[in-house]
């Protein structure tokens, strides 16, 4: 799964202005404007729009999305539950992804904040049923940088 694969919901990515749901948004959809299937380890980001909100806030150039494939969010979920003791959700998982590779860009005097919401208790079945789709497992050192 993944943005090159075609199976993600990366809708700000690869969306395109559409109505769905009597919201105008970026939407995953064919060129006749039916709706895509969408695919995402996340149950939270499986959905082929987003809110109104962050579609404006995208095309206003106020905010920048990226697309994070399903193994990166389970790297991160990983690193994040090992080194912070923090488990995040799945949905977050992606955002601590990006927030790391980002980091790294960034001078080491430059603070970064990331909210991290929801809880990833819920989500640890889930995670170790898809551990072996990815050649991994809960030993494995990850190193995202």
């Amino acid at each position: 799964a993944g943005i090159d694969t075609g199976r993600h919901s990366a809708t700000l990515t690869a969306g395109v202005p559409g109505v769905l749901h009597g919201t105008r948004t970026f939407l995953l959809q064919d060129s006749k404007g039916q709706i895509e299937e969408t695919h995402s380890i996340s149950a939270g980001l499986d959905y082929p729009g987003v809110g109104p909100e962050h579609a404006h806030l995208k095309v206003l150039g106020r905010a920048e999305y990226v697309a994070v494939t399903d193994r990166q969010a389970l790297e991160a979920f990983m690193l994040m539950s090992r080194k912070e003791g923090i488990i995040p959700a799945l949905e977050t998982s992606h955002a601590v992804y990006h927030t790391i590779k980002l980091a790294a860009s960034l001078p080491k005097d430059q603070d970064v904040l990331l909210c991290v919401s929801g809880r990833g208790d819920k989500d640890v079945v889930q995670i170790r049923e898809a551990l072996p789709k990815f050649n991994m497992n809960l030993d494995d050192e990850v190193d995202i940088l």
